[in-house]
């Protein structure tokens, strides 16, 4: 199939001056960085806006660009002192830290909400598997977070998380009601493969420092757990193209990026993304149509891993059971474990018999019960009963999407994607276990718009099979 061009109805003088405006306010950022960093920032949202405006296409391939590839600046970070005397969690220690794909994401959602209103477009009202579950969960936060916040237990650190989530739901409604072509779905496609490519190979120059790898351009606090399930994430979609894949010259290909993102993945040193690539392998090998070359190829990883794996992976592995003995470890089954995972496990118990109990409907609001870094426990805390059993539904429409798609697509490439989204969502299932994996915009972003991919796909395959069916009648006679 002949692949249109993009076309963008920008004037080009627009395009020019911002691209000359662009250019000399880095020139300048190098001589005066603090002075410049308001007009970058306005130029940069000037810039999204117009994109926006003129081709949603367009602005998703920056967005996704953004994601893995954009610094960071941080305002109002706590100082040293503060974290040491407990005034504030780990994440507000680090203050409210934007990146350029946050301000992309806010004002591609608000600028996509002006245009639906001005172009009367209906983009709300697609009826999707999700909108109910999605829609339930984030008003059950909400009225949970504004109640916290007007009870002065909550302050606007929560109101953000609470508009965070809403532009993920967003995001998705973008993608579904505006990618109405087979060929932009393969080009936002190859743009995620190519961002992802591009955070590997940063990734692995971070290797030979001897830190656990990060994303790029992370500043000193790193999140390497993140990473490591966004890595993961992508390695089950390229897997998952990979088994469909129709030429051996795509299969090399594939097989390439995957040894790409495997490197910096290992070198994450994260246990919870090791479980859910773990997890996500074994949901390969049910779903997947060629069980006996997983099977193999599992096995002979296994055979190899002794050799291969580097010593200061499998040592931070081992680390869970044989750390020197420190007070307060617990112990499962007998065996003492590391003091990150006995934390978690207590965060876990204090959820549940201290925190839950006070507020058992509504919860406690988004941020009212401090840094807990487990996503199923803080759901129940912040949001309650009601919001963790939107919550959970929530997740099992996803889970019937993506599994409905590996059935129902028949485009090879996307019945893959599907495949493996599926796959590397079973992965995130377990990695939220020890992880905020559903609200952390590097993993959240690209796992809404694969989603609404998928879904867009199966309209569009309904689609022409309608169109398809009415022919074949209109030329029988039928109509």
């Amino acid at each position: 199939m002949k692949i249109k061009p993009i076309r963008v109805p920008i004037p080009p003088t627009i395009l020019l001056t911002f691209i000359l405006s662009t250019l000399l306010l880095y020139a300048t950022s190098l001589l005066v960085p603090e002075l410049i960093k308001g007009p970058i920032l306005l130029l940069a949202a000037l810039m999204i806006v117009v994109v926006t405006f003129s081709s949603i296409e367009l602005a998703l391939y920056f967005l996704i660009l953004s994601t893995l590839l954009s610094p960071e600046i941080t305002f109002g970070a706590a100082t040293h002192g503060e974290v040491i005397s407990g005034q504030v969690g780990t994440t507000e220690s680090r203050g409210i830290t934007l990146r350029l794909d946050d301000i992309m994401l806010a004002l591609i959602c608000i600028t996509w909400m002006f245009r639906i209103a001005i172009r009367h477009e209906t983009g709300f009202l697609r009826h999707t598997p999700i909108n109910q579950a999605a829609g339930l969960y984030w008003f059950t936060a909400a009225f949970s977070t504004f109640l916290a916040f007007f009870q002065g237990n909550v302050g606007m650190y929560g109101i953000f998380f609470i508009i965070k989530y809403l532009e993920y739901f967003i995001l998705f409604y973008i993608v579904v009601n505006h990618i109405h072509d087979e060929a932009i779905i393969k080009r936002l496609l190859t743009v995620m493969i190519v961002t992802c490519v591009l955070s590997s190979l940063i990734g692995m120059a971070q290797i030979p420092q001897g830190i656990r790898v990060s994303a790029p351009f992370e500043g000193e606090l790193g999140e390497p757990n993140t990473f490591g399930g966004y890595l993961m994430f992508m390695f089950s979609i390229i897997l998952g193209i990979l088994i469909y894949a129709t030429n051996n010259k795509q299969r090399y290909l594939l097989l390439l990026i995957l040894g790409i993102i495997f490197v910096p993945f290992i070198f994450t040193e994260s246990r919870s993304s090791y479980l859910s690539f773990f997890a996500a392998i074994l949901c390969f090998l049910f779903f997947s149509p060629k069980k006996k070359l997983l099977i193999f190829l599992c096995l002979s990883g296994i055979a190899l891993a002794p050799f291969v794996i580097p010593k200061s992976v499998s040592d931070r592995i081992l680390f869970t059971f044989n750390q020197s003995e420190q007070s307060g470890q617990l112990a499962v089954g007998g065996v003492k474990i590391d003091t990150s995972t006995t934390e978690r496990l207590k965060s876990w118990e204090n959820v549940l018999k201290k925190a839950f109990p006070k507020n058992p409907f509504l919860g406690v609001g988004v941020t009212g019960g401090g840094f807990l870094d487990a996503q199923y426990p803080r759901v129940l805390l912040e949001s309650g009963m009601i919001g963790l059993v939107f919550f959970i539904w929530f997740l099992r429409r996803v889970w019937v999407v993506m599994k409905r798609g590996v059935y129902e697509i028949s485009d090879p490439i996307m019945r893959g994607v599907s495949l493996g989204a599926l796959c590397g969502y079973g992965g995130l299932l377990v990695h939220a276990i020890g992880a905020n994996t559903f609200i952390i915009v590097r993993i959240m972003e690209p796992f809404m718009i694969v989603l609404g991919l998928i879904i867009a796909m199966r309209i569009l395959e309904n689609k022409k099979e309608k169109e398809k069916q009415e022919k074949k009648y209109t030329e029988k006679g039928f109509i």
